[in-house]
Parts: structure tokens; C-alpha cells; sequence
């Protein structure tokens, strides 16, 4: 299955288009995009911090995503690095 992985915050420092294409088994849940996006990262962007994409979160355009959620339908998902400020 392809999923559509849409980059925010740092992450889009890394990408041009702001997006991220990974080929998943069937089935895959959350847990496995975060896996599969950290060997792209590793892989394609040089100067990556895997502890950033630990302590990140994923959506779907309707609700943030847990570990052992089902990948949204459409293939479609968001990164969301933690943010700060005031």
C-alpha cells in the first residue's frame, strides 16, 4: 500500500515538495509509517534527528493518529513535530 505522508515543521526543511511517498505491507498500522519514514529520513536527508520524529505525532485530516491505528483509507497522513512558543 502507498501512503502519502505530508511534512510539517522541520521535517519539511528536508523535502522540497513537503511530502513523502513509502510502500507499506498491507495492514500496516501508525507504528510501521513512523518505522518506515525514519529509514527514508536516514537514508535521504542528510543531518536527520530520529529523536524528533520520536516525539512526534501523526493525523489523518480528522484526528491524531496512535501507534496501533489502522492507516487512514485514503493513504493520506501528517507528521507533526512537537512545537513551543508563547
Amino acid at each position: 500500500m502507498k501512503v502519502e505522508v505530508k511534512l510539517f515543521g522541520a521535517f519539511r526543511d528536508h523535502q522540497a515538495d513537503g511530502r513523502v511517498t513509502l510502500d507499506l505491507a498491507e495492514g500496516a498500522r501508525v507504528g510501521d509509517v513512523r518505522h518506515a519514514l525514519e529509514a527514508y529520513a536516514g537514508a535521504h536527508w542528510p543531518g536527520f534527528c530520529p529523536k524528533l520524529l520520536g516525539y512526534s505525532a501523526f493525523a489523518s485530516e480528522k484526528a491524531v493518529l496512535r501507534e496501533a491505528d489502522a492507516i487512514p483509507d485514503d493513504g493520506r497522513m501528517a507528521v507533526l513535530p512537537p512545537v513551543s512558543g508563547g
